[in-house]
């Protein structure tokens, strides 16, 4: 059974002792929402495992051109649906376009697949193809020098340009690098709203604020004994009956 902390059940007395519900009840519900999420892990945990696995073999057998691909993904994910996002870097690749495309070819390709905001992140996908394109791993390897890959996130959300926070976690991630960075979407800070673990969503977020949440989501995962890396997934099959990406 999830154990719900004292003071989160202090806070909780505090936030709605006004209202019909007593606080324990409120407790119970959300304890019983907590192990409703517990059982759905594990009852997918099976193929998080293997999409996990995947993440791990992109980095272990890819090659430059699959990284600047994922690389490619997580500049086209921002307020996009993910197969969208996904279908358009895999008819890059197909047309060689990350090589050789010129601007309106690689806008034309973003923009048909359904991409929001294709002249922006075409100029990402080419500003970006200087630094890392013809040397992805290795620069990848400079960002994670030292195995901090909390550091590396935050070093690559300086360095590629289009990327935040989020976008870098989720980059990592996709390449395995997931078990201690958290992909702060608007679908999991929903997910995290609706568990307890913050109050409100954010309009926008500082790096502090991104740390800070992250910290609270790793706690959550902590409690409910599923590894981060999967929870994401987990949250994300909640919302979509799938695991993706």
């Amino acid at each position: 059974m999830v154990m719900i902390e004292e003071d989160t059940y202090k806070e909780v007395s505090r936030e709605y002792g006004s209202f019909a519900l007593h606080a324990d009840e409120i407790l119970q519900q959300r304890e019983k929402s907590m192990e409703d999420l517990v059982r759905l892990f594990d009852q997918i945990k099976d193929d998080i495992h293997d999409r996990l696995e995947e993440f791990s073999d992109m980095w272990d057998k890819g090659t430059d051109d699959d990284l600047y691909r994922e690389m490619a993904f997580c500049m086209c994910t921002p307020q996009t649906n993910a197969k969208n996002a996904w279908k358009a870097v895999n008819r890059l690749e197909e047309l060689d376009y990350f090589d050789k495309g010129e601007f309106e070819e690689i806008a034309f390709i973003l923009k048909d697949s359904g991409v929001r905001f294709h002249k922006n992140k075409t100029k990402y996908i080419i500003r970006n193809k200087k630094n890392f394109y013809y040397d992805t791993r290795s620069q990848i390897l400079k960002a994670i020098n030292g195995g901090d890959i909390v550091k590396a996130r935050n070093k690559l959300a300086d360095e590629v340009m289009g990327w935040g926070m989020k976008e870098a976690s989720h980059f990592l991630r996709n390449i395995g690098f997931g078990d201690r960075i958290c992909i702060l979407d608007r679908h999991i800070l929903r997910q995290l709203k609706e568990y307890g673990v913050i109050t409100s969503i954010p309009k926008t977020m500082s790096r502090g604020d991104y740390i800070a949440i992250e910290n609270d989501m790793r706690h959550f995962a902590k409690e409910i004994d599923v590894p981060v890396a999967a929870l994401d997934l987990v949250f994300w099959y909640k919302a979509k009956n799938e695991i993706f990406k």
